[in-house]
């Protein structure tokens, strides 16, 4: 792991030999630095801390003179004040990360790209490797917009997953019924919560992956999900909401055992089924979903919210 470093003042900083420039620079005593290389050195941040971008402005801010970023639709995004506050030059900055990364994406196949980057790349020395970097596009600007990309969306599925629930609601509660309690909005559940969903008629489970084929981990979670709904003993209705018919067609036909689709759920979860139910290895999903889920609603989600049957790329 990179470790942080003690930082030095300019002065000291022009005694040390600046490192190649590849696409960005920072002027210090009339010589050219890369960013991120006088930014280490003056804060003492190990680099994997910071992108090139927030170096260059930060420097910048500093009265030091710098190439200038102009990312893909920066006009575009730049909707707030000249003077900014942090938090909104840090918000302009992800912008321009989201603009940087999609222009990449969306202006060619990225498996030709690759392929084709792949094939240049076979037999190169240190300079033709560098034309191939410079030819494909695999500068720092790219590479500090991925990190930062990837930094910020870790929790996307919990934006969509609290999105298709909320948007659900208006849709299914019937006159008179409410909401029993705070849902469970975030992917995951907490004991006092044992549901997405409870209201004074009906417990919920939401899974809001769309399927693939090869969906061993989204098996198992839509079967844990199921159990958890048969475990309920209350005079509620049970509802299992899935994306397409792919979940559906897996609980209702499945020779697969149940010991194998909890495998990855808690013991906790394991001991109660095999008191409930018996041991896990003589039931299979679908005997399971017909004689122990038969009473659980499977709904597809997609004729509630339209956009989740569209392909990811289309969306």
């Amino acid at each position: 792991m990179e470790e942080a470093i003690e930082p030095l003042q300019l002065e000291e900083i022009i005694k040390i030999m600046p490192e190649p420039i590849r696409e960005h620079w920072v002027v210090v005593a009339n010589k050219r630095y890369p960013p991120k290389q006088v930014y280490q050195l003056l804060t003492g941040l190990p680099r994997s801390a910071f992108t090139s971008h927030r170096a260059l402005a930060e420097l910048r801010k500093s009265g030091l003179t710098t190439s200038v970023y102009t990312p893909p639709s920066t006009e575009a995004v730049r909707t707030g004040p000249v003077q900014e506050s942090e938090e909104s030059t840090s918000s302009l900055q992800l912008a321009e990360s989201f603009a940087t990364l999609l222009k990449f994406l969306t202006d060619r196949d990225l498996t030709l790209h690759l392929a084709t980057a792949e094939a240049a790349l076979e037999h190169a020395d240190s300079t033709a490797s560098s034309t191939v970097i410079t030819e494909y596009g695999f500068s720092d600007d790219l590479l500090d917009a991925a990190l930062a990309v990837r930094a910020h969306v870790g929790r996307l599925s919990d934006v969509i997953h609290a999105t298709v629930i909320a948007r659900v609601l208006p849709a299914i509660l019937e006159p008179g019924e409410v909401v029993a309690q705070r849902p469970s909005l975030g992917a995951g559940n907490d004991p006092s919560r044992p549901f997405d969903l409870e209201t004074n008629r009906r417990i919920a489970e939401f899974k809001v992956a769309q399927w693939k084929g090869a969906d061993t981990m989204r098996k198992r979670g839509v079967v844990a999900d199921l159990v958890h709904l048969a475990l309920d003993d209350r005079d509620l209705r049970a509802q299992l909401f899935v994306v397409g018919t792919l979940p559906i067609h897996f609980l209702t036909t499945s020779k697969t055992t149940i010991e194998w689709a909890l495998g990855r759920s808690s013991p906790h979860t394991r001991a109660r089924f095999e008191e409930r139910f018996g041991p896990a290895r003589e039931h299979t999903v679908a005997d399971f979903t017909r004689q122990h889920g038969g009473h659980i609603e499977l709904v597809d989600l997609t004729t509630l919210v339209p956009s989740l049957a569209l392909p990811p790329e289309l969306i």
